[in-house]
């Protein structure tokens, strides 16, 4: 399974446009868009310019959204747990519950790791999480997500001068947030988990 992510489309419509373009190429099975799309509308205008499945969880711009509902926004969620093929997909939005942690560990126990990754806005502690300030904004209770359960690979955004590749243990994390790297990440599935992984620029078209 080949994977195109991309996460807070802040600004450029070029890198937009060049996204697009990647994503609708007939390489990719599916898109993960780890949020800030800022309003329903561009949501819409963007999702619905893509060939292939989305996956999509709010930000932390798009507290204003209303809960998603599934006839509304069939790929964009705050919290969900999805079966998609063979793989388990948890998406963790800017709104989740307090138990989340529980929910996810019972929902996921049992299931092939390596078929088992994340989608989330906010990145997890110590992963992709620096801020230009030196602050770590990362979220501990993902951090002990990855520790616990070892997906094969976390996607995530929020903090855009923090993108790039990291791991934990034999997770892959994705910081996939475009706005000042002007990229996004290709990534492609196989049974033992994450094959391979290359940076896409979206400067060029």
């Amino acid at each position: 399974m080949k994977v195109l992510a991309a996460s807070d489309f802040h600004g450029s419509n070029e890198l937009l446009q060049n996204f697009l373009k990647e994503a609708n190429n007939g390489e990719y099975d599916l898109v993960v868009l780890p949020g800030d799309f800022e309003s329903p509308e561009r949501y819409k205008k963007i999702v619905d310019s893509l060939e292939p499945t989305v996956i999509a969880s709010t930000g932390n711009w798009d507290f204003n959204f209303k809960p998603p509902k599934n006839d509304d926004y069939d790929s964009l969620f705050n919290y969900m747990k999805i079966t998609y093929d063979d793989y388990k997909i948890c998406v963790i939005g800017s709104v989740f519950p307090d138990d989340f942690k529980k929910d996810i560990r019972d929902w996921a126990e049992g299931h092939d790791n390596n078929k088992l990754f994340f989608v989330s806005h906010y990145p997890p502690k110590r992963l992709g999480d620096r801020a230009v300030t030196g602050v770590r904004a990362g979220l501990d209770g993902f951090r002990k997500l990855i520790l616990k359960l070892k997906p094969a690979a976390w996607f995530c955004g929020h903090i855009h001068e923090a993108f790039g590749h990291y791991s934990l243990m034999n997770t892959d994390v994705f910081n996939c947030s475009i706005p000042e790297s002007k990229k996004c990440f290709s990534v492609e599935f196989g049974e033992d988990g994450v094959e391979s992984f290359e940076e896409v620029d979206l400067s060029e078209s």
